[in-house]
């Protein structure tokens, strides 16, 4: 494997702080501006700002006791960091720092402090609306599409999966057609 670079760990971080307080900021302004329940037009009904709070998961849904909302995704987090830490690659790392901060920001710091999470971003078309979601959501969201596009388009040097198997980037430990490894 190769040596993962202090400047992908360096950017893996800013990535995740920068995001984590854009988060936490934007989350802070709707609070204060806007009211529960009311839209405010952005782009006509495409894009409506209105203020709920989500005590369950992802899209609304629960997935087992309010324990397994804190201990899953710190697991998640966990998982985030080793791998962020072991890939040598700057577009993986600002992948990964975006879903941590997503993590972070919905999973850890909202839920401790106010017991449920911000949402405020509301999407859709005519009757046909997205779940309401915010910053942390969108940067998850934007970090797995990264990391995907990474695995399947991006150069092959230093992908996630041969971090994850500590083989050398590039080589999957098994025989090409010429027979080479």
């Amino acid at each position: 494997m190769s040596n993962p670079s202090g400047s992908a760990r360096r950017l893996f971080i800013w990535t995740a702080v920068i995001s984590l307080l854009l988060d936490q900021a934007s989350k802070l302004l709707a609070h204060s501006l806007l009211h529960p329940y009311v839209p405010h037009q952005v782009l006509g009904q495409m894009l409506r700002l209105v203020l709920v709070s989500n005590p369950r998961g992802l899209f609304g849904m629960s997935y087992g006791p309010i324990w397994m909302h804190y201990v899953l995704p710190l697991l998640g987090m966990c998982f985030v960091i080793y791998f962020a830490w072991r890939s040598s690659s700057r577009w993986s790392s600002v992948a990964f720092g975006l879903i941590l901060a997503g993590g972070l920001g919905n999973n850890l710091i909202d839920r401790v402090r106010l017991g449920s999470v911000i949402d405020f971003i509301d999407f859709g078309f005519g009757n046909w609306r997205w779940y309401t979601f915010n910053l942390a959501d969108a940067f998850v969201v934007v970090g797995v599409i990264m990391l995907l596009w990474y695995e399947f388009f991006g150069a092959k040097q230093g992908t996630i999966a041969s971090a994850a198997a500590g083989q050398e980037p590039g080589k999957t430990g098994l025989p090409s057609a010429s027979g080479r490894t």
